[in-house]
C-alpha cells in the first residue's frame, strides 16, 4: 500500500517527487503516511491518508470544506489540504477485486509540527496540556459557527439524539452472531444494558431545539493532537466531523480527556479534570461572539451528553469489531483482524464508564463552570 501512495502522490500531485516514505501506524479508521517530497535543496513533509472505504464521498467534501473554512477565519490548527493537479482536495480510486469494486478516497494534508504525547487512552494528561485543549476546541467552535455546508457536502452519520436511537437495530443483528471469543460474550449480556443507557441519554426534542448547533470535530481527543511546551500546536483526523450539539463536541472530549483507564478509578471520570476543562473552554470565548460560553441549559444536559459521548465511544468499539471481523472473510479485507484483547479492553471500559455516568449523574449536574453565557436560557 505504500508504493500505491507514492504511485497516487507523484500522479496527481505537483509537490515534487516522493523523497522519503513511511507508513504511520497507531489508526484505527484510515490508513495514512509520512511522505517527504520536493526539488532540489527543497523538501516538505506531508501526510497522505487512503480513506477508510466505507466513508462516503460527501463526506470527504464536508471534512475539507469544513478544514479550509476553520483556516480562513484563523484557526490555524488544522493541516491544511493540499490540491491536485486538477484542483480537487481528493483522489478518487477504484479497485477491483472479485467481482467486486471498491471506492478509495486519498488527501494530502500539510504536516503538523509538534510532538505526539498521547493516545486516546492515556488521560494521565499535563494540566497545562489539558487547559490548551480545552481552548482549541473553543476556538475551534468559534471559528465554525458561521460554517454552511456546501451543496454536495455533508455527514453521512445522523446528528448525536437521532444517532443513539438507530444503536438497537445494529446490536439484534450483531447479537446473532454465535458466541465464539469473549467480546461476543459479553456485548451479548450487556447489550439490553446499552440500550437503556441510550433511552435516558436522549433529551426532549423541545429543549433539543434550543441548544447551540455547529461545526463539532467529534473524534476531539488528546491523541488526535500535537503539543509543544504546555500547548497543542496541531489538530487533526476531521473526517468524523459534522454540524452537531455543542454541548456533544464538549461532553465527548471530556469523556476523552477526563476518563480514568488504570488503577482503583478505572471506569470513571476525574472530576478535578471535568471541571478544570470546562473553565478553560468558558474561559477561551471571545468576548461578543456566538453562541458564548456554556448556557444554563447546556450545563443542564451536560451528564446526558457524557453519557451520549461515551455511547458513542462504546459504539464504535462494537461497530468496529464486527466490522473488522465480517471483512475478514471479504473480498476487500483490509488486513487487519480484530484483536478481541485490546477491544474487550475498549468495551469494558465503555460498560464501566456507562454505568458510573448514570449513578453520578447529579455530582456531573453540579460541576462548576467559572461562567455562563449572557443569554442563558
Amino acid at each position: 500500500m505504500l508504493q500505491k501512495a507514492i504511485d497516487i502522490f507523484n500522479t496527481h500531485y505537483d509537490l515534487g517527487e516522493v523523497l522519503d516514505a513511511k507508513e504511520l501506524t497507531g489508526g484505527y479508521n484510515n490508513d495514512s503516511f509520512a511522505l517527504t517530497a520536493g526539488r532540489d535543496d527543497h523538501q516538505v513533509k506531508y501526510v497522505m491518508r487512503r480513506y477508510n472505504p466505507r466513508i462516503a464521498e460527501k463526506e470527504v467534501k464536508f471534512e475539507h470544506a469544513l478544514v479550509n473554512h476553520l483556516n480562513d477565519n484563523g484557526f490555524d490548527l488544522a493541516a491544511g489540504i493540499l490540491p491536485t493537479t486538477g484542483g480537487d482536495t481528493y483522489v478518487e480510486e477504484k479497485q477491483t477485486t472479485a467481482g467486486q469494486t471498491t471506492i478509495f478516497y486519498w488527501a494530502v494534508f500539510e504536516y503538523l509540527r509538534g510532538e505526539e504525547r498521547y493516545t486516546w487512552t492515556d488521560t494521565d494528561i499535563a494540566p497545562d496540556d489539558l487547559i490548551s485543549a480545552a481552548g482549541v476546541l473553543a476556538g475551534l467552535h468559534q471559528a465554525g459557527s458561521n460554517f454552511r455546508k456546501p451543496p454536495g457536502a455533508d455527514r453521512v452519520q445522523p446528528a448525536i439524539m437521532d444517532f443513539l436511537p438507530t444503536f438497537g437495530e445494529a446490536y439484534a443483528q450483531y447479537a446473532r452472531k454465535a458466541v465464539k471469543t469473549g467480546f461476543d460474550q459479553v456485548f451479548q449480556e450487556q447489550k439490553n444494558n446499552i440500550i437503556e443507557a441510550i433511552d435516558k441519554a436522549l433529551i426532549p426534542v423541545s429543549d433539543r431545539n434550543k441548544l447551540p448547533r455547529l461545526p463539532i470535530h467529534c473524534d476531539f481527543h488528546q491523541g488526535n493532537m500535537k503539543y509543544k511546551n504546555s500547548e497543542v500546536t496541531g489538530l487533526f483526523d476531521f473526517d468524523w466531523s459534522k454540524i452537531d450539539l455543542r454541548i456533544f463536541d464538549v461532553g465527548l472530549a471530556m469523556v476523552y480527556f477526563c476518563a480514568r483507564w488504570e488503577g482503583r478509578a478505572a471506569g470513571s471520570l476525574d472530576l478535578d479534570q471535568c471541571e478544570l476543562f470546562l473553565k478553560a473552554y468558558n474561559q477561551a470565548w471571545a468576548p461578543h461572539r456566538e453562541p458564548g460560553p456554556l448556557s444554563r441549559l447546556e450545563k443542564k444536559y451536560l451528564p446526558a451528553l457524557l453519557a451520549a459521548g461515551n455511547l458513542f465511544v462504546l459504539h464504535w468499539t462494537i461497530f468496529d469489531y464486527y466490522s473488522l471481523e465480517s471483512w475478514v472473510t471479504s473480498a476487500v479485507f483490509s488486513g487487519r483482524m480484530p484483536d478481541v484483547e485490546l477491544y474487550m479492553k475498549f468495551l469494558n471500559h465503555g460498560l464501566n464508564l456507562m454505568n458510573w455516568i448514570e449513578a453520578q449523574k447529579t455530582t456531573l449536574a453540579g460541576l462548576q463552570t467559572d461562567s455562563a453565557s449572557p443569554d442563558d436560557v
